[in-house]
């Protein structure tokens, strides 16, 4: 997956080669349609029809994009439900993943007791979709703490959006309940759901279509040349917070599933990394071994970067 805020593949035709021999996902950050939210979200207030261009270039050669709308309180909460018909409309879109602002490296000046939770957005995206999504049908992911992540999927042919929950009891699934009889067929579903309901699920790749489609059997779809092409008319909502040091949480963290893997091993959990020193102890160490890796790479050797290390005694921390 290739995280963009899509200038280069806007600009770039050679890159977009590239990209289409290697053919990854991507994570897009697109926070609506307003010159103003892109002015005080990103500083950048004419970036729009950029966006756009990158998308429908990605549309183009049939690459799969989820778009990441950083949502900020009194910014681009209002364009909520724009953002989800156009994911809907657009060949290139297979996903949303809204982000409730936190507020750590980048970011404007804010008031901590002011901001957007994962229930204010369900809450807007119900009232700014006439219904086509509500509040029951998002379900916490299951691999992190139920407050960080939730997400939904819907079957759209033409105008009509049903979302999976209102056909499949994912809960029951998801095994929330426990000492529930089922037969072989539904552990398979089972595992098919575990694996969409999951902070690692990659809207529109091949493995979510795997899974969508070993799901619709559930919802009594018989097994057809067709399924692929159902799993192909899927789309994912997803809503994930991060915390950030006015929301830290010991407690979701020991739950959390993304983390970022660094030179020797270490696993930090994104949060921390962002939130208590991480961040600038690696990027420090990172910045340091930049010019061997470099001088590795143009005489055509192997590098092999030293393991990041981290002290935060000298910070007075623990």
């Amino acid at each position: 997956m290739l995280n963009t805020n899509g200038k280069r593949i806007a600009r770039d035709d050679r890159f977009l080669e590239q990209l289409n021999e290697v053919r990854p996902a991507f994570y897009f950050q697109f926070d609506g349609f307003e010159s103003e939210s892109y002015r005080i979200i990103r500083g950048e207030p004419d970036i729009l029809e950029e966006k756009l261009r990158a998308l429908d270039r990605l549309a183009q050669i049939g690459l799969g994009v989820t778009i990441v709308p950083a949502i900020e309180a009194g910014v681009n909460e209002h364009e909520i439900g724009k953002l989800i018909d156009f994911a809907i409309k657009h060949p290139a879109i297979r996903g949303v993943s809204f982000q409730p602002a936190f507020h750590a490296g980048r970011h404007i000046k804010h008031d901590p007791m002011r901001r957007m939770t994962i229930p204010d957005i369900v809450q807007l995206i119900e009232a700014q979709t006439a219904g086509k999504f509500v509040s029951s049908d998002f379900v916490p992911v299951p691999c992190c703490f139920p407050t960080c992540n939730s997400v939904t999927y819907a079957f759209v042919e033409g105008d009509q959006v049903t979302p999976l929950p209102r056909i499949l009891n994912v809960n029951d699934y998801l095994d929330y309940i426990t000492n529930r009889v089922v037969p072989d067929f539904n552990l398979e579903i089972k595992a098919a759901l575990e694996g969409l309901w999951s902070s690692s699920s990659v809207a529109g790749s091949p493995k979510s279509f795997q899974q969508l489609a070993l799901s619709c059997q559930a919802c009594s779809l018989p097994e057809s040349p067709t399924v692929r092409d159902i799993a192909k008319s899927m789309i994912m909502i997803m809503l994930q917070d991060f915390m950030d040091p006015w929301t830290f949480n010991q407690k979701n963290l020991m739950k959390c599933c993304k983390e970022f893997l660094l030179p020797g091993g270490k696993q930090v959990p994104f949060c921390a990394y962002n939130s208590i020193g991480y961040r600038e102890q690696a990027r420090a160490q990172l910045n340091a071994m930049e010019p061997e890796r470099r001088r590795a790479m143009r005489e055509g050797r192997a590098y092999e970067p030293r393991p990041i290390t981290f002290d935060f005694d000298k910070r007075g921390r623990t």
